[in-house]
């Protein structure tokens, strides 16, 4: 048990749930913040806001007061109701996930209800009959989670999906974070050490990241994408233990991995990532694509300095 916990802490770690805490001011590039009366009643929303979080309010509480509100925000504004929202959720997952594997019947239960990488349909958790499970289910979605499965264990994520139905409000780089986000919680990279996903997603995903760091550079999402980014470029230059990008025996490169590899880096885009790649395949084109210790080295490099 505590090995699967271990496993899921380090999925939600590497892979969606960025511990990284981001209060800074969101930069200008909302929408118009209207008239003195408008500024006046957004000032009044903004401090009702401040004191509600101040009292400790509720995930639950917090949701509601966005939902009444942030039509009448600025894009800054909404924004920074929505960066807290999230900080919100990440605080309160932890204590969230221990109700759901802390407690064998609300496991066995989901284990009765669904099959293994299934997806869990939050909508129809009212539907439940497990009073417990469908109490913890309801809850969760209403909050904006959803439930995934990892190592034979049910746990929550945040589920982004629930913040798009604010993203005419805010501004665009937080739109677009919400909209990479939205595709990460919406299927995750990677389960129970393996890639879930094909090479051609990952480095269409790691192209998407890589145009927001450099489209959105005073961004306060710039730490949360940038390690994004980085896990992004482990799957694309090591893979994973059970989804390796060079074969343990004889050390050959994923054929998938390296046709889809090249037409990136021949697709015409620019940018670091696709810097990156060329230059690995360069490397790895020298020795009939086999890691050599000059492109591990430059793998290693890279990662470490990112």
């Amino acid at each position: 048990m505590n090995r699967r916990r271990a496993v899921i802490a380090m999925v939600l770690m590497a892979v969606l749930v960025l511990q990284i805490g981001c209060t800074s001011q969101v930069p200008d590039g909302g929408k118009e913040t209207g008239g003195k009366a408008q500024q006046d009643v957004q000032r009044g929303i903004m401090e009702e806001f401040d004191r509600l979080a101040g009292d400790g309010a509720k995930l639950a509480e917090t949701v509601e007061f966005i939902n009444d509100n942030i039509a009448q925000m600025s894009g800054e504004n909404a924004s920074v109701l929505v960066n807290r929202l999230e900080e919100m959720q990440r605080e309160n997952l932890s204590d969230l996930g221990e109700r759901f594997y802390s407690d064998a019947e609300i496991q066995n239960a989901l284990n009765s209800l669904y099959q293994p990488g299934a997806a869990i349909d939050m909508e129809d958790a009212d539907r439940v009959e497990h009073e417990g499970l469908r109490a913890l289910l309801m809850e969760a979605g209403s909050t904006g989670y959803r439930v995934e499965t990892a190592e034979g264990m049910y746990f929550p994520i945040i589920d982004y999906s629930f913040h798009q139905k604010y993203s005419d409000y805010v501004s665009d780089d937080m739109k677009e974070y919400i909209e990479i986000m939205a595709v990460e919680s919406g299927e995750v990279p990677a389960k129970d050490a393996a890639l879930v996903i094909g090479w051609d997603e990952i480095v269409e995903r790691a192209l998407r990241q890589d145009r927001f760091l450099e489209n959105y550079p005073d961004s306060i999402k710039m730490d949360d994408i940038r390690q994004l980014h980085k896990n992004y470029i482990m799957f694309s230059l090591y893979g994973l233990n059970n989804t390796p990008l060079f074969g343990y025996d004889n050390q050959a490169m994923d054929g998938d991995a390296k046709d889809v590899f090249m037409q990136a880096v021949e697709g015409g885009e620019d940018g670091e990532y696709i810097k990156i790649l060329k230059t690995f395949l360069e490397m790895l084109e020298k020795n009939n694509y086999r890691l050599t210790d000059e492109a591990d080295e430059y793998r290693k490099a890279i990662y470490d300095n990112i």
